[in-house]
């Protein structure tokens, strides 16, 4: 057997929607286990607006809709290497088995969707992504069903962030308290279990629905195809609730407007860069995705090397890493960065799982003529397979010079994947302390790698399914199904959102400082 691609995934934040760039960015996290591996990943998500024929009230008979299930209940069990992390397979079979009791008549594609999202959320997988139809996709680029506000969750509630729509800006920093007569805790209950998440971390849910494209489309599954929006909004100091009806935006108005209002926020800069707060040194990882790296023309491992030189040179005691946002990338980045930490021999990763040496769902997928080399597996003594030749098991060596100083990281709830193993990893072995909120990452590894794209038979509905199981070399942490959650806990207002303050990374340098 041969495998093209056994550690490519595709993240995107929120489901496995048609993202745009306008609020979420698509980055690669590759498994890289031999030159002859391909570095294509699945499918692409994002399909070119067309003229679409697309009907949204064509209805499938229930005998299709359970042909598609059964189909899509035997892809998952077949393939998907960690469906018990989180859960027993008797729980699991009862949401599978429930769920498919409710197929009882004719139902459309969102109605089918909607029913279909929760089960595979209840996966507690965030590499577990769900898509519409491509035929749906492009529909949907087409109708102006994106709320023309970027929204902001700080601590549960929704403040209006930023402005797409003809509305003054002075409504930015409004808590939105409902939208068409719904009140906001209330859609926000209803829209959190549509979305993947690795075991019953939060954070990364919220920052999903901080996506105006995602948002648009979860609202419009759970509500209807919706283009105009009645707002019910408390501005800052007010006691009184104002209401405001506005147009919803295509993806295409939406790009426009954020790239002719926020032009500064169009680039998203360099993938690595340092900076100094005084003695302070700040690397900001934004992604560890190689393809940022090669189209920035920065070569990953020289600039780490001569970035810890240059903290050596200058006797740097501090050093924050900044992996907000930084939904992951390259397994073997993590683990360089990491290196420079710590003057032991370590190890990274534990082990990696798939469940058989042959995937018959793959005939279902983009990745029909893939499979994994046979030289790679390894039948273990619990029933699945070791996935060898990865360069980050076994016993790994440190990389000099050593950062001798202290050591903090920032991160949220989009510090995801290799994000994540890389944090667990620093915190499993006490070299860095921690800031910001709960990561969006499994502490214990995560299911990914390759990721095929299964496209159900009748409705098309696409679904990413991980078939690579990691698990990280560390032990102690509780809970075992939350992420790693920050030593320094830091929650910013609205006001320091609004005026780019970056409230986290000032009061960490304030903390450093006072420290000394």
């Amino acid at each position: 057997m041969s495998v093209a691609n056994p550690g490519i995934n595709t993240y995107a934040v929120g489901p496995m929607y048609n993202t745009h760039a306008v609020e979420s960015a698509m980055t690669r996290r590759s498994l890289i286990l031999l030159a002859l591996l391909s570095t294509s990943g699945p499918a692409a998500i994002a399909q070119q607006p067309t003229e679409s024929s697309y009907d949204p009230a064509q209805q499938f008979s229930a005998a299709e809709l359970r042909a598609d299930f059964a189909l899509l209940r035997a892809s998952i069990e077949e393939g998907h290497a960690g469906l018990y992390r989180y859960s027993i397979k008797a729980e699991m079979d009862s949401v599978f088995d429930a769920t498919e009791n409710r197929i009882a008549g004719p139902m459309t594609e969102a109605e089918y969707l909607l029913l279909l999202a929760p089960m595979i959320a209840a996966v507690n997988d965030g590499h577990t992504r769900w898509n519409s139809s491509r035929e749906c996709a492009d529909y949907l680029e087409e109708q102006s069903i994106n709320l023309p506000f970027k929204l902001r969750f700080l601590d549960g509630v929704a403040y209006l962030h930023r402005n797409y729509s003809d509305l003054p800006d002075a409504l930015l920093g409004a808590r939105l308290i409902s939208i068409n007569g719904v009140g906001l805790d209330d859609i926000v209950d209803g829209l959190l279990p549509l979305i993947s998440s690795d075991g019953r971390i939060e954070t990364s849910k919220y920052r999903a629905l901080e996506s105006t494209t995602t948002f648009g489309r979860l609202y419009s599954l759970l509500y209807g195809i919706t283009t105009s929006f009645e707002l019910v909004y408390l501005t800052p100091g007010s006691q009184r609730p104002e209401t405001v009806t506005v147009d919803g935006l295509t993806d295409s108005e939406l790009n426009e407007r954020f790239r002719a209002r926020y032009p500064e926020l169009a680039d998203p800069g360099p993938p690595i860069e340092l900076d100094y707060g005084g003695d302070i040194a700040i690397i900001t990882v934004r992604t560890f995705g190689g393809g940022a790296y090669q189209n920035a023309g920065i070569d990953y491992p020289r600039f780490l090397r001569a970035t810890f030189e240059e903290f050596q040179q200058k006797d740097i005691r501090n050093l924050i890493i900044d992996v907000r946002d930084n939904g992951g990338g390259s397994d073997v980045f993590g683990k360089l960065l990491f290196a420079y930490l710590t003057d032991e021999e370590f190890e990274y990763y534990r082990s990696l799982e798939v469940k058989g040496d042959h995937f018959d769902f793959l005939q279902h997928t983009n990745a029909a003529d893939e499979a994994i080399p046979e030289e790679r597996l390894r039948a273990n003594d619990h029933g699945t397979y070791d996935l060898l030749g990865h360069p980050n098991l076994g016993v790994q060596s440190p990389l000099a010079p050593k950062f001798n100083g202290d050591v903090y990281v920032l991160m949220n709830g989009r510090s995801f994947s290799a994000t994540g193993e890389f944090t667990s990893v620093a915190h499993y072995h006490g070299v860095a302390r921690f800031a910001g909120e709960e990561g969006g990452a499994g502490y214990y590894g995560n299911t990914s790698g390759f990721v095929p794209t299964l496209t159900l038979t009748n409705t098309g509905i696409r679904v990413g399914i991980p078939m690579v199981r990691y698990t990280m070399a560390v032990s102690g942490y509780e809970p075992a199904d939350r992420g790693l959650i920050p030593d320094i806990p830091i929650n910013p207002t609205i006001e320091d959102v609004l005026s780019g303050r970056d409230t986290e990374l000032q009061y960490l340098m304030a903390l450093i400082n006072q420290s000394r």
